[in-house]
């Protein structure tokens, strides 16, 4: 280091430093002036007293300054503690998700478009970027049963396996919890690919059985006819329902405690429906999907009847748009329907992010060509990089009031 020998040389250069940095303070990147950042806890935990139990909602407490954009903060939030290391082993209790005390708890995050499309996407920087700078707590990690020539598991069922695998790793050393998703879609009826689904979810049980990070989701969105009778219908009572309990029974083999999410009939939508003839075993959750520009009231319907007949609701994918995934992002159909999720607990993942640039409803901009490779895994994607349904949703994840842009 340079020595001065003039120390009034010196001392005029140290006050003429000080006045320059003073100066130019705000015009710093947020994250490297600590009182300006938006503080954003992956956990924070808020008890309201009832008369039956003390209920825990996993939310984000945020500081925002008046100069930063509420529809899309600049800066990363400070992780105070995982998700994980505070809940540990999720149940189910009286028709709530509730965490190793008892507590009951509200997951929020984002579904990926599918870990057989979205190639590299996924990895530890892109899950610590969703963790810590999104406030997800939850990942929903999507593997298409069907797909387009070698696209789904079944056209490579050991390569896809073992992404999966790799995926569960990455969420387990982040600290969130993740959902294994056996996404049937173009196979709407589940059974078609039973035999398929008892190897996959049997070897992943027998992998992660005693990690409390594991949910199972056993059926994406039975849907259609039957595969062996196209007069049938794809119904709860003589399809869904059947499929969700050898699948169960094949997960229990190793795995007695994690949850299992069983998608219903029509999309899975069809909630009040499996709450008619639930099945019996323990730590069973249904899925009820929504497009909010599509879905409305009567979808809210469907799912206060299966609540109030005990059902433990899990919105796995939900999206700011047309069922299409397409169309126009409806932020205030999500905010009724984000209020009732929030009003009975029930914990959601947004559909999605990293998939394709010709749904609205994909949070990322990075299937357009528009991110880099650096700029889709390191650190803050910035604001240019995220669409207004990932502006939304993000705000919805960190606690932030989304305002619209011009």
């Amino acid at each position: 280091m340079a020595r001065f020998k003039n120390i009034t040389f010196f001392l005029s250069l140290l006050l003429a430093t000080s006045v320059l940095l003073s100066s130019c303070s705000k015009k710093l990147p947020a994250e490297t002036v600590p009182d300006e950042t938006i503080t954003a806890p992956i956990v924070s935990e808020v008890v309201e007293t009832t008369e039956e139990t003390e209920i825990t909602t996993i939310e984000e407490t945020t500081k925002e300054t008046e100069s930063e954009p509420k529809h899309g903060p600049t800066s990363t939030p400070a992780v105070t503690e995982r998700v994980v290391d505070v809940n540990g082993q999720l149940a189910v209790k009286d028709g709530n998700m509730v965490n190793q005390t008892g507590e009951v708890i509200q997951l929020r995050g984002m579904s990926l478009y599918g870990i057989n499309y979205t190639g590299d996407f996924f990895n530890a920087d892109t899950c610590k970027t969703l963790a810590e700078d999104w406030g997800c707590t939850v990942i929903r990690l999507a593997i298409y049963s069907e797909g387009s020539g070698t696209d789904g598991y079944l056209g490579n069922p050991d390569k896809y396996f073992q992404v999966m695998c790799d995926d569960i790793d990455i969420c387990i050393e982040q600290g969130v919890y993740c959902i294994v998703d056996w996404h049937i879609l173009f196979d709407g009826d589940p059974n078609e690919y039973k035999a398929e689904a008892l190897d996959f979810f049997s070897r992943i049980s027998a992998i992660y059985c005693d990690c409390p990070n594991i949910i199972y989701e056993i059926c994406n969105e039975p849907n259609g006819k039957r595969f062996d009778d196209e007069s049938a219908d794809v119904d709860w009572q003589n399809t869904i329902k059947p499929y969700a309990e050898e699948v169960i029974e094949a997960i229990r083999a190793n795995d007695p405690d994690n949850i299992i999410i069983v998608g219903t009939s029509t999309w899975s939508q069809d909630v009040d429906i499996a709450a008619q003839d639930p099945i019996d075993a323990e730590n069973i959750m249904y899925t009820l999907h929504f497009y909010a520009a599509s879905h409305g009231q009567d979808h809210r319907d469907k799912a206060q009847i299966a609540i109030d007949k005990g059902l433990a609701l899990f919105v796995t994918e939900w999206g700011t748009t047309m069922d299409s995934g397409g169309g126009k992002v409806d932020t205030e159909a999500s905010d009724e329907w984000l209020a009732f999720l929030d009003e009975n607990n029930i914990s959601w993942c947004n559909w999605s992010i990293g998939g394709s640039a010709s749904e609205s409803s994909n949070a990322l901009k990075m299937m357009s060509g528009i991110l880099t490779p650096e700029e889709k895994f390191a650190g803050h994607w910035p604001d240019e990089f995220i669409t207004r349904s990932g502006k939304y949703v993000r705000c919805k994840l960190l606690g932030l009031e989304y305002v619209p842009e011009e």
